[in-house]
């Protein structure tokens, strides 16, 4: 079920599964793609009260133009504030990809309401020699997967050129790689795509990463607090495996990682093998 939520923040919409009063799980979506991502998983997880927004600029949610409300920190503040709108005290979260970096910020900044984390295909933002090695690996091509990020942060270009071709860019990006995105979610992403400003909300995503890396130095010696696991589509070509090496030292608890037979959209390529791996950490004491 599909609903808009008024906060101080602003206006979002966010979709729905389950039963009030079970355990809540917060669920946030990447780029480009909107909260219809954690559709079928949702399925899986009917122990669940699903909460997935539609973060700020993708989806059915505000378009905001200026950069810096992009920055993780902020968008992961968007998330706070909807989980207080809806009066929930503690939940667990799960993020992919953009979503992924929201998540870990929000259990940077206030560790205490969420019970456990989730972190799927991205790299972890305070594991500073993790991304080092990933970078080496990445810069022996130039960074030629990246290059998508490089072209977003050119003011104004991106416009001129995608106007009219939404489609075409969405699914570019949002391909499987063992098994094909479903057409029905494909569509739910291009109709979103199409939304005017988007283009320009969604290279927002890039266009604040130096608002990003900036903050993201300082956490080398802030560890995540939460309990967490992560779930890796391991022939993602962009968000590689070496971004995972050594991990545990940026947890206090220990972390555990499920790699699963896909790419990096693997939350529509495998999204039962997701849910079960979802489930099998949130059951698990």
């Amino acid at each position: 079920m599909k609903k808009e939520i008024v906060t101080p923040r602003g206006t979002f919409v966010y979709r729905s599964y389950g039963t009030v009063g079970n355990p809540t799980l917060i669920l946030v979506h990447g780029w480009p793609q909107n909260s219809y991502c954690w559709n079928e998983i949702a399925q899986h997880l009917p122990a669940y009260h699903i909460i997935a927004p539609d973060l700020r600029g993708l989806g059915d949610s505000e378009r905001t133009l200026a950069i810096d409300a992009y920055s993780k920190d902020q968008l992961g503040l968007d998330i706070f504030a909807i989980a207080a709108a809806l009066n929930i005290d503690e939940f667990n979260l799960g993020g992919h990809d953009w979503g992924s970096a929201v998540v870990q910020e929000m259990a940077l900044m206030q560790p205490k309401p969420i019970l456990k984390l989730i972190l799927i295909n991205m790299m972890i933002i305070n594991h500073g020699s993790g991304k080092k090695t990933a970078a080496q690996t990445l810069g022996k091509n130039m960074f030629r997967s990246s290059w998508y990020q490089f072209f977003q942060n050119i003011p104004k270009f991106p416009e001129e050129l995608l106007e009219g071709k939404e489609e075409v860019w969405v699914r570019f990006f949002c391909k499987g790689i063992k098994k094909d995105i479903p057409e029905e979610a494909l569509l739910e992403y291009i109709r979103c795509y199409k939304k005017p400003l988007t283009i320009t909300t969604g290279a927002n995503f890039y266009r604040s990463m130096p608002i990003d890396r900036a903050r993201w130095s300082n956490y080398s010696n802030k560890k995540i607090e939460v309990p967490s696991h992560i779930i890796h589509g391991e022939l993602d070509r962009v968000v590689i495996p070496e971004f995972l090496e050594e991990v545990e030292t940026a947890f206090v608890h220990p972390v555990n990682i499920t790699y699963l037979d896909g790419g990096h959209f693997i939350c529509d390529e495998q999204p039962q093998a997701v849910a079960e791996t979802i489930g099998a950490f949130l059951k698990k004491q």
